[in-house]
């Protein structure tokens, strides 16, 4: 009964667009005609089928043979949080200069390689004089932590406090209408800014904000860009920038006199996308020109590269290029790509100048993943050691897999969303991204509580583990409910097993699962290779403990139900969640006048209200519908349906039991520590700690704004929604897991486009034993000092 519920549930999603009747539309205010032009996408988007429409039974990929050795990478390639908090304790750095550095690598990479990272960027004095705070304190002796002095980014979701009271989620429905620019154009901000307001002595800060700045003393750079509430796996659907602040979303309240000019200016410039660009390729082609720079040779003293670099950095070259021409003309390439010709308000074309024609090249543009793309490209470009994000189904680890960085997604409640907006509330997890698994060691630890650098050598080393019944986050204290005396830490799995005397094999007694359920048939080669590979060095070189995990302990059928499943319970609780954005309670203020000359002018029929709607709720529906993007549309009209009577039973609740059944099947695989099993030891029962599995099956598709609306030349926009295929499951059980990045420098084809992220994940609260697994992959794999 309860399969042919589950199969009823992944055929009848395919016919939720047939039965969609107007009230839906009327009680989410959205117009009719806006979801007609798409409902075709939602029926794709929902079914998820192209990802998982194959799957075989897994060949064992702890049998295959490991390729060679990778090649090493430059030792200086990125600066680490333990090696800037070296150089700020030895006082070699100060923390001015190191923000200051972090600040113009964010102004290059927003100004020069417009990689649209930035919701909000700091002004420098701001910035310096929170590093003067912190340069006060170690030179008293008093660093509150390692990530004191550190620059470090907060995702657009996150309120933080003054800099950031009221979190826009870059979508336009939450900006504020009054914002202005800064005089030198780098403090553009969007959404409620208490800035210039610091006479303000209560203002609107969440859990994690305070945890970092305050608590920490880290030193905030900017609020980074995403996807508009965090709907979106591709880094395209951003409501607003950095470069939009100010300019494209002002007078939408009809300050002036030709009101219907100004509203079709408006609805005109909102539909320019600003995607957030994958720095990788930018990267490469710097680090080349770098490579002829003299001090970067200085291969021996990685401690003063460091010093040099951030000493001699500057706004308009931050990397220090030497060679100025080949840094224009890589600046010229990156105007022609980014900057498409385009009609501006004066009729005028708009092109990049550059001596080159780039028309017959492949576009290098590279997306960046998605939800949290902002956190993820400032960890890769180096404005930032560490940035805070949301993980809903995969938004921190996907971007971290396609920008070869690390991204850590603790424990479902773990960190309190308290000033976090909500996207989907039973999933929302506070995570970050950082450039290696070291640092995310550090972050953990900082904001977990419990800094192990910080304290003196003594055998009180045991974090308390989380206690949810005291947690700020309801959800999490129903979800957990009283499983929190059973979580699992490092120290108690060190007791439990037999003493080591092999110090060079830092796994040893940790088993490492390898689901079958997890292996398709759709996975890549170069995916599957670096899978075996990093199986492979973890068992032959960390020592540890290979067990592949049959069909009868995670299923299959559940793992490719559990998209359709996710998608099913996050667009309801979308749906619910965003219904308070009405433009009455909270939201854009429109003025209705702006828009009623509109009525006879082509392309803006979805606009028109419907003729049978009252004035509020007319209100209502251009509010959303102005406000919103199209993928929040289709999310908010989708969920509004499932919620419905005559949906609720066949939809809703047929997920909710999919993800328990996900859950439950992906939980029996783990070892126990508070369950004594009966007496049977675990390692009988193919109990295993941590699994391993890719965290995607794609790599970053290319984008080209020369081709318009199209933009994705490699990838349908529908197909998008499979690339969390593989991070879904373990978020729908609210497990703790880390994507790491694998060096695939040993393929002599390889692309920057090729990068592959693997992912460790384990028992909810054994965030220490799936970070001392990714830390030995890290090592093996990477060589980032």
């Amino acid at each position: 009964m309860m399969m042919h519920r589950c199969q009823l549930l992944q055929s009848s999603i395919r016919s939720v667009n047939h039965h969609h009747h107007r009230r839906h539309c009327r009680e989410q205010s959205i117009l009719i005609r806006s979801y007609a032009s798409s409902n075709n996408i939602i029926q794709k988007h929902l079914h998820c089928k192209t990802i998982l429409s194959k799957q075989q039974q897994c060949r064992s990929i702890t049998t295959q043979q490991s390729p060679s050795p990778p090649i090493q990478h430059h030792p200086h390639q990125r600066l680490t949080i333990s090696r800037a908090a070296h150089l700020l304790n030895t006082q070699q750095l100060t923390p001015q200069q190191l923000c200051q550095h972090a600040h113009n690598l964010a102004t290059f990479g927003e100004h020069s390689l417009h990689l649209n990272a930035y919701i909000k960027l700091l002004p420098l004095d701001d910035v310096l004089q929170q590093a003067q705070l912190s340069q006060d304190r170690i030179t008293n002796g008093q660093r509150k932590s390692w990530l004191d002095g550190i620059p470090v980014t907060v995702k657009a979701n996150v309120a933080v406090g003054r800099w950031w009271m009221m979190p826009s989620s870059s979508s336009a429905i939450l900006m504020d209408m009054d914002n202005n620019d800064d005089d030198n154009g780098t403090a553009a901000t969007i959404g409620g800014d208490c800035n210039n307001n610091n006479d303000i002595e209560e203002v609107y800060e969440s859990d994690i904000a305070k945890k970092l700045l305050k608590d920490c003393g880290a030193v905030l750079i900017g609020i980074t860009n995403m996807d508009e509430f965090g709907m979106g796996s591709l880094g395209l659907n951003s409501g607003i920038s950095l470069q939009d602040s100010g300019n494209h979303y002002n007078n939408v309240t009809g300050s002036s006199n030709n009101d219907s000019k100004q509203a079709q200016q408006y609805l005109d410039k909102k539909q320019y996308s600003n995607p957030i660009y994958n720095p990788l390729p930018w990267m490469h082609r710097l680090s080349m020109l770098q490579s002829h720079n003299q001090h970067y040779n200085n291969n021996d003293d990685p401690d003063q590269y460091w010093i040099e670099q951030i000493q001699n950095s500057t706004m308009q070259n931050p990397h220090g290029i030497s060679d100025e021409d080949a840094l224009e003309e890589l600046l010229n390439e990156v105007r022609y790509w980014t900057q498409p010709p385009h009609h501006d308000g004066d009729n005028n074309i708009n092109t990049a100048a550059s001596s080159r024609d780039y028309s017959t090249t492949t576009s290098p543009l590279l997306s960046s993943g998605g939800s949290s793309s902002g956190a993820a490209v400032t960890i890769a470009h180096g404005s930032s050691l560490l940035s805070i994000g949301t993980d809903t189904g995969g938004s921190l680890r996907l971007p971290a897999a396609w920008t070869s960085t690390v991204g850590f997604k603790p424990t479902y409640g773990t960190f309190s969303r308290y000033g976090v907006v909500s996207y989907a509330s039973s999933l929302d997890t506070v995570g970050f991204v950082t450039g290696s698994v070291e640092c995310a060691r550090i972050g953990w630890e900082c904001l977990s509580g419990f800094d192990r650098r910080s304290k003196s050598n003594d055998d009180t080393d045991e974090r308390s583990c989380v206690d949810f019944n005291k947690s700020r986050d309801a959800t999490a204290r129903v979800y957990h409910d009283d499983r929190s005396c059973e979580l699992l830490t490092s120290q108690q799995h060190q007791q439990q097993q037999p003493p080591t005397t092999d110090t060079t094999k830092p796994l040893a007694n940790i088993r490492i699962g390898i689901p079958n359920a997890f292996s398709l048939h759709e996975t890549p080669p170069l995916i599957a290779n670096a899978w075996s590979a990093a199986a492979n060095t973890l068992q032959n070189i960390g020592g540890a403990t290979l067990v592949p995990i049959p069909e009868s302990v995670v299923s299959s059928e559940w793992i490719k139900l559990s998209c359709a499943a996710y998608y099913v319970l996050a667009c309801a609780e979308a749906s619910s969640n965003l219904s308070r954005y009405d433009g009455v309670r909270f939201g854009l203020d429109v003025d209705l006048n702006d828009f009623a000359n509109l009525d006879n002018v082509q392309g803006y029929e979805e606009y028109h209200p419907l003729s049978n709607m009252t004035a509020l709720e007319e209100k209502i529906s251009t509010t959303r519908v102005l406000g919103f993007g199209d993928e929040v549309q289709r999310r908010v009209l989708a969920g509004t349906s499932v919620l419905s009577s005559d949906r609720f039973h066949t939809h809703y609740e047929a997920a909710a039991v999919v993800r328990a059944k996900v859950s439950q099947s992906i939980e029996r695989a783990f070892r126990s520590t508070a369950i004594n099993n009966g007496g049977v030891d675990d390692d009988n029962l193919g109990k295993v700690d941590v699994m391993l599995v890719p965290t995607a099956l794609s790599f970053p598709c290319t984008l080209n704004p020369h081709l318009g609306d199209r933009m994705m030349e490699d990838m349908d926009p529908t197909a998008a929604f499979g690339n969390d295929v593989m991070t879904i499951p373990i978020s729908l059980g609210g497990f703790p897991s880390i994507s790491v990045p694998h060096d695939n420098n040993n393929n002599l084809d390889r692309r920057e486009k090729d990068v592959v992220g693997l992912q460790v994940f384990g028992m909810r609260g054994s965030e220490d034993i799936v970070l001392q697994v990714a830390n030995a992959m890290n090592n093996s794999c990477l060589h980032i000092q």
